[in-house]
């Protein structure tokens, strides 16, 4: 029997060149403008800029950025004001990722089931618009994918305080950091050193740090404000099949009815495979990150009940049944093949639609309105410098502060807490000139009730679905101070 000749080239190498198209192909579709993006990922975009550009602005009222600030803090110094720089470092970590998720799965599995789930994650809509707002998902699943390969490069050779050791507390406080779902890290870590523990020491010493890290870490968080509050979760769970929807509206029956589904099956598969994804450290981190993430339920929690799906739920569906086994290879794998058709047809016509909305220019409705207000300050900033005349100071109290800084390029604060009465409120938006802000939202009923109450001392610039522009008609504002321009956001 003749010999098989090896491969003139590895395979690792054909899953280089797989992931180099993609990060190609992906950075093509993604948005190159400063809208579409998340509040923590501008805040920790403006705060880097301003470090690098030593530039004075009020970046630092906004609360304590996550540790992506970290991150992206020499994409400061390199390319201030560039979005897309940022975009393109997190295609490269999620290519790394997969590549870790691949080798992982293969080792659990066998190397088609590993490369059925890493191609459906990377063509997944969810992911390419995970990237494309820069959400904390990316990166999440990152730190769970490191948090992984440390626990097994210490354990390989264990060294009391080295540097495995503080590298998996850093990887600790990064991912809680993060997201509410980011304390699965040191949970499993936690669990880890429980039922595995080398020796006393070592176990009491992990057993310290975890906790002081993690302590630390939520008191300098002060919680999570950038994300949001509870979601529904049946939409972002539909939202793994073909993204979110940017347009907004009612939800449809489709959406409905494939969140269902979905919900269900992510449910299944945690009930039936939660002591196989346990007893494995990366499984646990996915596991537990779902699980702490259905307090928010949102893009991110989604995102990796999307890894959750492909990584633990595939293999699952994907083991041959014994009735099936009898009724012949097509019986077996005909379904197998079908589904997948139909789950790669469904991502890449939403991919297409995203990409022809986001060429577009199709917005959320919250992103639209802070186009509108970029749009309009822009548009004076034009007229006064034809006429010579001096600029006025814009300082901005929007709800999404970061996001509108980085839009207008201008002041942005935090909104202020509603006051007793309507004249304490006037008093505190001393040194404002606008407001921005989506008056039916719970925590803003008492501060639009007072402003309501202002009369003429507010005027109504622009009032769309997505909230209301308010400009103050006399605004008391402090002389501004002669600063370099700040970088233009690309």
């Amino acid at each position: 029997m003749a010999e098989s000749k090896p491969d003139l080239i590895p395979k690792r190498y054909w899953g280089y060149l797989a992931l180099l198209v993609w990060g190609a192909m992906a950075l093509f579709l993604l948005r190159h403008g400063p809208y579409a993006l998340d509040e923590g990922g501008a805040k920790a975009l403006l705060l880097d800029w301003s470090i690098a550009d030593q530039v004075a602005n009020s970046v630092v009222t906004l609360g304590t950025p996550d540790m992506r600030a970290l991150l992206w803090l020499p994409l400061g110094f390199l390319w201030p004001g560039q979005v897309f720089a940022a975009k393109v470092v997190t295609v490269l970590i999620l290519a790394v990722t997969v590549a870790g998720l691949f080798l992982w799965r293969r080792k659990q599995g066998n190397e088609e089931e590993a490369l059925l789930m890493s191609g459906l994650l990377l063509i997944a809509p969810f992911t390419l618009q995970q990237i494309d707002s820069l959400s904390p998902g990316i990166v999440l699943l990152a730190a769970f994918m490191a948090g992984a390969l440390l626990d097994r490069a210490y354990r390989e050779a264990p060294r009391t305080f080295g540097g495995s050791y503080f590298a998996q507390l850093a990887v600790c406080a990064f991912s809680i950091s993060l997201h509410p779902a980011g304390l699965a890290y040191p949970l499993s870590l936690a669990w880890a050193w429980r039922s595995q523990p080398l020796d006393r020491v070592q176990q009491r010493a992990f057993y310290v740090g975890i906790a002081l890290v993690s302590l630390l870490t939520l008191v300098l968080r002060m919680g999570w404000h950038d994300l949001g509050s509870w979601q529904n979760p049946v939409i972002n769970a539909a939202a793994m099949l073909w993204g979110p929807n940017l347009q907004g509206g009612e939800t449809e029956l489709d959406t409905w009815v494939a969140g269902l589904l979905l919900s269900g099956l992510l449910l299944a598969v945690l009930v039936h495979q939660r002591r196989e994804l346990w007893r494995d450290f990366m499984g646990r981190n996915l596991l537990l990150g779902v699980v702490l993430g259905a307090f928010l339920c949102d893009a991110v929690w989604g995102f990796l009940g999307l890894a959750l799906l492909l990584y633990g739920g595939l293999p699952w569906l994907l083991k041959p049944r014994e009735a099936l086994l009898r009724q012949g290879f097509l019986v077996q794998r005909g379904w197998v093949w079908l589904l997948l058709l139909l789950l790669c047809t469904t991502a890449m016509r939403a991919d297409r639609a995203w990409y022809l909305e986001s060429r577009a220019a199709v917005l959320s409705d919250q992103d639209q309105l802070i186009k509108t207000f970029a749009e309009d300050v822009e548009q004076g900033r034009k007229l006064l410098e034809e006429q010579n005349l001096p600029l006025p100071r814009i300082r901005v109290a929007s709800q999404w502060p970061a996001r509108t800084m980085l839009a207008c390029r201008c002041d942005a604060l935090p909104l202020p807490p509603a006051a007793r009465d309507p004249q304490a409120q006037l008093a505190m938006l001393r040194g404002l000139s606008h407001l921005i802000l989506l008056p039916s939202a719970s925590k803003n009923l008492g501060l639009a009730e007072n402003l309501s109450l202002l009369g003429t001392e507010v005027e109504t610039v622009s009032l769309q679905p997505g909230g209301v522009i308010l400009k103050i008609k006399a605004p008391v504002m402090a002389p501004a101070a002669k600063a370099p321009a700040p970088a233009t956001a690309q």
